[in-house]
């Protein structure tokens, strides 16, 4: 609780100091450290600190359509048609300005719809992002401590605005968990072509019960490549790959997958099983060509459960994205991601902003070895209207296939289909 009166502080000392004219002062550092818009009327700027108020709320409905075997398989869904606070989070990013300026993030959730990040956790306030960033060598040579996004995955650590679809890929919901404590090293090499981060983490502190060499603990790193880049054409390709090692010392793993539909129960569910550890690849694709974005990713999980035949979970997304208004998307060097998108004309300079349609296919597989967690692939077509740089607004219409005999062994077939129509709306301050 005291970290939410923190961060209301925060957010509040930095509307009532914005500085009308930042470049009058002390030049912004975030821009190359976060993906960020320069200084605005909710920043403060000094000396010493540069502060940057952060806050979003998404509203999502939904509804959904289901044919008779999806009713026998998942029970009947009518009760999520309807409307949802999404997320509601603020927080505050900056510089500590030091010689070398540090950066620090700090972000809250502040309603009970967590389990965007922790399946399972349904606190009222939840500590997202606490974590400093301090400057080593070189220009680009950065420890991370706190906190953090696990650096894994693109789109794991894309937030919620930077999505192709409404919701993230299942198989990195399932087998990429978010946020965890630990620390952390970064750098890019060969004229910002490579980024690599590696990291060691361990979320004791957040398990009462559990010391640090009782809680799991994680070794993870990701390198990515700009491979090919036109700076002209505003074409570059995007490579990616990411491993994570989970030595699992509280003796048990348990993986559920929801059809990318943030409300409904899991449709996939492996059951609580006893592993030692387990080793996960991940591989990323993505290519941008002026207004197309194309991407794709790739998780495979190995656990080793000599009491489950050692089983290999995995699953992929391919998806494509182009705006008919012909924006096109930046590319954040520092973070290896692709950036968000600003109108080239906004509803408020009397033009329609950014109009972009979207497309993708996802599958997650949860089984193998002794483990029938189900299987299930998604298609999923949407339109997304950036009137403004800070307001979203999303529709979408999904297709959920599953195969799970599990759920319901007396079901005459194992295929279901779920029809979902998703509408969000997001407000950002950034």
């Amino acid at each position: 609780m005291k970290t939410l009166y923190l961060l209301a502080f925060l957010f509040s000392l930095t509307l009532v100091h914005a500085d009308s004219n930042p470049t009058d002062g002390y030049a912004p550092t975030l821009k190359n450290e976060i993906d960020t818009s320069a200084y605005d009327w909710n920043a403060l700027d000094t000396k010493w600190l540069n502060m940057r108020a952060l806050g979003m709320i998404a509203v999502d409905g939904s509804y959904l359509m289901q044919d008779d075997t999806s009713k026998s398989h998942v029970g009947d869904l009518s009760s999520y048609n309807e409307a949802n606070i999404r997320a509601i989070r603020i927080g505050a990013v900056g510089t500590i300005n030091f010689e070398r300026p540090w950066v620090y993030l700090i972000a809250a959730s502040l309603n009970s719809l967590s389990r965007d990040f922790e399946s399972g956790v349904d606190d009222e306030r939840t500590l997202l992002d606490f974590l400093v960033g301090i400057p080593l060598w070189g220009d680009y040579a950065r420890i991370q401590i706190g906190k953090m996004k696990a650096p894994i995955s693109m789109g794991r650590n894309m937030g919620l605005i930077f999505d192709q679809v409404m919701e993230r890929p299942m198989h990195l919901d399932t087998l990429l968990p978010s946020r965890n404590i630990g620390i952390g090293f970064s750098d890019m090499i060969l004229d910002k072509r490579l980024h690599y981060r590696i990291g060691i983490y361990n979320d004791w502190l957040e398990k009462n019960s559990l010391s640090i060499s009782q809680a799991n603990q994680q070794y993870i790193g990701r390198l990515t490549a700009v491979a090919y880049e036109d700076k002209k054409a505003t074409r570059l390709l995007h490579l990616g790959v990411g491993y994570r090692y989970d030595d699992i010392r509280e003796g048990t793993l348990h993986y559920t997958t929801r059809p990318e539909e943030f409300y409904v129960d899991p449709w996939l569910n492996t059951g609580e099983f006893e592993a030692q550890s387990s080793d996960t690849y991940n591989l990323e694709f993505s290519y941008m060509d002026g207004p197309l974005w194309l991407s794709a990713e790739y998780t495979s999980t190995s656990v080793n459960s000599q009491q489950n035949d050692n089983p290999t979970f995995n699953g992929y997304h391919v998806g494509a994205n182009y705006f008919i208004t012909g924006e096109h998307r930046g590319y954040n060097y520092r973070l290896g991601q692709v950036r968000r998108v600003t109108p080239l004309l906004s509803t408020s300079d009397r033009g329609v902003g950014a109009i972009e349609l979207s497309i993708r296919h996802s599958f997650m597989n949860l089984n193998s070895g002794t483990i029938n967690g189900g299987e299930m692939d998604i298609n999923a077509l949407g339109i997304i209207w950036h009137p403004i740089r800070d307001i979203q607004l999303q529709a979408q219409y999904s297709r959920a296939n599953l195969h799970n005999a599990n759920m319901q062994p007396s079901s005459s077939t194992t295929k279901s289909k779920t029809d979902i129509i998703q509408l969000r709306v997001v407000l950002l301050i950034e």
